[in-house]
């Protein structure tokens, strides 16, 4: 009786495991620099934390360019700063991609893009500006493109480059500068009991 209890409970893992799972994605960094000087973006100072949480499930995706770079439907995405101000995409904006790199040898990496296939950032609610978070790391970095297998946290180890920040006009007119601290990608297991609030609350 125990032992078909273990494996009932096997089996129940396994086809959890082989299911599609919500999937968060949380960036981290602190403000560098700030030349909005429109309401309210121009209230955020110098130095404050921000977060962008954006939430994928796993099963649903675009494979933009097979074998090296698949991009995940967002579902949910909110850039927040430590003083309290929120804000989340242009109302009818084209579609959100939270996309993986796995380049390898040459280069692995993640992005956030309206474009499957290509970073660029994604429109704000508060317009002409866009968010951008493009980085990239050093082959091997990844094992493939599930975003299952991505979870874990990414800082400047292995990094290549990174670029986090807020443009208007195009991706080279920078509008705020922000220094990137951390990639957090998570997901509920069975085991688990994670909050993703608490993840802000740790670096507030």
């Amino acid at each position: 009786m125990k032992r078909l209890l273990i494996l009932v409970t096997l089996t129940m893992l396994v086809a959890f495991t082989a299911q599609a799972a919500p999937v968060t994605i949380n960036a981290i960094g602190t403000v560098a620099w700030n030349g909005i000087q429109d309401e309210p973006l121009s209230t955020v100072t110098v130095g404050e934390m921000v977060f962008m949480t954006i939430q994928v499930d796993s099963d649903v995706f675009t494979d933009a360019v097979p074998g090296d770079v698949r991009a995940y439907d967002v579902m949910f995405f909110d850039v927040s700063f430590s003083s309290g101000l929120g804000l989340g995409l242009l109302a009818g904006a084209p579609d959100t991609y939270f996309a993986l790199i796995d380049g390898y040898p040459a280069s692995d990496g993640f992005f956030v893009s309206s474009l499957p296939s290509s970073p660029g950032g994604v429109p704000l609610e508060q317009e002409p500006f866009n968010f951008n978070l493009d980085l990239g790391y050093e082959g091997e970095t990844l094992e493939n493109l599930s975003i299952l297998d991505a979870l874990g946290t990414y800082d400047f180890t292995g990094m290549t480059r990174f670029g986090f920040n807020l443009w208007s006009g195009g991706p080279d007119n920078l509008a705020m500068d922000i220094e990137f601290q951390q990639l957090i990608i998570t997901s509920p297991l069975p085991t688990e009991e994670s909050s993703w609030s608490g993840v802000k609350a740790m670096y507030r």
